[in-house]
């Protein structure tokens, strides 16, 4: 008899949706692998897939930080803490860095900062304190050099 292929990556990778979901959020009343090894052979198994459909908005699976996060320094810093440490730590792709900084750029412009890295906090409020300290000409405009403009040096006739 002819095995049907599996039409996607999920089938693909032969592990089931408890098995997946465990490399996603962990073992939840107790684990569906019965050995540490097994656990492994299923990250090195379904990375690919968990990675796809769990690691984006700076956040990753759980298997990732069990199984990848220590060959690159990092350590678990918390479900809600992932974001900013991985941007922090330089562990994100660009295009990923790029939406998050646009998204907290937005929470940060409307007056939120908890989650947005410190470092971009701190940037973003010079860049404030900036542009409230810079000249401004008498047509509104900025005036970077606080150079008067040339029509105030002629006198009025």
């Amino acid at each position: 008899m002819a095995r049907i292929a599996p039409n996607n990556d999920i089938d693909a990778c032969g592990l089931t949706f408890s098995e997946l979901q465990e490399l996603w959020l962990g073992p939840c009343n107790g684990s569906v692998f019965t050995t540490p090894e097994q656990l492994r052979d299923a990250w090195v198994q379904g990375r690919d897939v968990a990675m796809r459909l769990w690691a984006h908005d700076g956040k990753r699976p759980l298997g990732w930080w069990v199984f990848e996060a220590g060959n690159l320094g990092l350590k678990w810093p918390g479900y809600d803490h992932q974001p900013a440490y991985l941007y922090e730590h330089n562990a994100l792709e660009e295009t990923e860095k790029a939406e998050l900084e646009r998204s907290w750029r937005l929470a940060f412009d409307s007056g939120r900062k908890a989650g947005i890295p410190a470092g971009l906090v701190r940037q973003w409020q010079a860049e404030r304190r900036r542009k409230k300290s810079a000249p401004v000409s008498a047509s509104g405009a900025e005036n970077p050099g606080g150079l008067r403009s040339q029509s105030t040096l002629i006198p009025e006739i």
